[in-house]
């Protein structure tokens, strides 16, 4: 069972639980009994028993994904592999300047393709097609002599969507380019054959398999490494493209994840397939979900579920679940996921929906429990429904919603959806009929709720007043809900906030 006291895990897409065999091997590369040697000390036994070591995960990682030991070049992980291959390839490529990716990619992929923009390379976003996939069509589509790389995930982050690596490489060679693979989340979730598959580049992160954090690696097939340029200079590690001293502890970190993947996979994914289908069972049964791309060719592992109650907030389950409403890199952005839009959800729906992801130590109590966590939530839901339809809660983030002028019982009601603290941003007897902030804490405070007053004058929403709104919303128990008149000066107060925070 993966919990912390009775927090069950489900964020296994955001990074994995080291596997204890894992950590064993780790742990005989640390202190003086261990191998610590680096293993670029030749003249010594110490730093040859690292590079042992350092070699034989490598062959374990290649093994994993049908690769040479030699096309194997280690990184801090997916996302400077993901760095390395693009910019690494636009260095050296004088002609071919077009670079073809999805709107559903990682942040490390779309921010590294803008990048890339500002140094004159002409970038195609793909949009999914209605099963929520990035067809061969599309990629075939967009591909024309001037493109020199296609970068596509091969499982989606956020849905679980599996691309079809196979028939897309043999369009991006037909046109004449190449292609690199994001398998972040597939390594160990599926079978990977880079040479069947034709994949030139591909990134992996260990963490994400069981394995360490800060170690990663990029498959460079060796009929393309010449095309590759260094972008961590100082020493020449690496063939020539990736410097630095090599964290050995790390490196047979991942090096045993992978092996251990590539045994237990079959199992693991069959289990997993079977808790997945128990909880989605568990959760249609409410009739207020929807599994986002159900139809598309996907793996079990991770769900992607929507909420169609307009009173729901992902945060309340958040007491019971370890669960995310977006990417781990994009939880503090505040906008609605770039992938939930990127397949016809709509701003309010992306707020609604949550991602589930399953793993090696998920549990049938496990889903179960998550089972009727979902079902609490819905019955608070359909409980406080015409209350939240008369506050208008707007959600700006996680963690901070807005509405307008609250009641006694539109404090009740936001209890019952799962706020935990009011924060009143609107001066006593502004208007007539307004009830007085003495109120709404009185009932606040019945309900265990925590209640602020951090009044602003409307239209004179200052960089102070949004500093102090920032770190007292930091304090309080979380969710927040602010409000006003409208909600407009507290939904003004936590942008302002948000900017200088970023």
């Amino acid at each position: 069972m993966m919990s912390t006291d009775t927090l069950r895990y489900f964020d296994y897409a955001a990074t994995t639980p080291a596997d204890p065999r894992v950590m064993e091997a780790m742990f005989g590369c640390l202190g003086a009994a261990g191998v610590f040697g680096n293993p670029a000390s030749n003249s010594h036994a110490a730093g040859l028993k690292a590079k042992d070591l350092v070699e034989q995960a490598r062959a374990q990682v290649a093994a994993l994904i049908g690769a040479e030991p030699s096309e194997i070049v280690w990184t801090s992980g997916a996302t400077e592999s993901n760095n390395l291959a693009l910019k690494g390839f636009f260095d050296c490529e004088p002609t071919r300047r077009h670079l073809v990716t999805s709107k559903l990619e990682h942040k490390a992929i779309l921010d590294t393709a803008s990048y890339l923009e500002r140094l004159d390379v002409s970038v195609s976003y793909l949009l999914p097609d209605p099963s929520g996939e990035i067809s061969p069509a599309a990629v075939e589509a967009a591909c024309s002599h001037h493109t020199g790389l296609v970068s596509l995930m091969m499982v989606n982050n956020e849905i679980g969507t599996l691309t079809n690596i196979a028939e897309i490489s043999r369009l991006v060679h037909a046109a004449g380019a190449l292609l690199h693979v994001d398998a972040a989340q597939a390594v160990g979730k599926t079978a990977i054959d880079v040479k069947a598959m034709g994949v030139d580049l591909l990134s992996m992160s260990a963490h994400k398999v069981y394995g360490p954090k800060g170690i990663g690696a990029l498959y460079v097939s060796r009929e393309v490494a010449s095309r590759i340029a260094c972008q961590m200079h100082g020493g020449g590690h690496e063939q020539g493209l990736r410097s630095g001293t090599l964290a050995t502890h790390q490196i047979v970190g991942m090096g045993t994840a992978c092996e251990l993947a590539r045994t237990e996979m079959a199992s693991d994914n069959e289990r997993i397939a079977q808790l997945s289908e128990r909880l989605l069972s568990g959760v249609r049964a409410t009739g207020a979900i929807t599994q986002n791309v159900s139809s598309a060719v996907r793996i079990p592992h991770t769900l992607s579920l929507t909420v169609e109650l307009p009173n729901f907030f992902p945060s309340m389950l958040a007491d019971d679940l370890a669960i995310s409403s977006t990417s781990a890199c994009n939880s503090a952005a505040g906008k609605p996921s770039h992938v939930l839009t990127g397949i016809g959800l709509g701003a309010d729906s992306a707020e609604r929906t949550v991602r589930l992801s399953l793993g090696r130590f998920t549990t049938e109590a496990d889903v179960d429990f998550a089972v009727d966590c979902f079902r609490g939530a819905i019955e608070r839901c359909r409980e406080a429904g015409a209350g939240r339809q008369d506050m208008q809660i707007r959600q700006l983030s996680n963690d901070v919603s807005v509405a307008p002028q609250l009641s006694g019982a539109d404090v009740r009601a936001a209890h019952a959806i799962g706020f935990r603290s009011i924060v009143c941003n609107r001066h006593d007897g502004e208007a007539a009929g307004q009830t007085q902030f003495a109120k709404i804490a009185e009932v606040a405070s019945s309900l265990g709720m925590a209640a602020h007053y951090l009044p602003v004058e409307s239209g004179d929403v200052t960089v102070e007043a949004a500093a102090a709104f920032g770190l007292l919303v930091a304090e309080l128990p979380k969710p927040v809900l602010a409000y006003c008149r409208t909600g407009t000066r507290s939904a003004t107060l936590w942008n302002l906030a948000s900017s200088r925070q970023g």
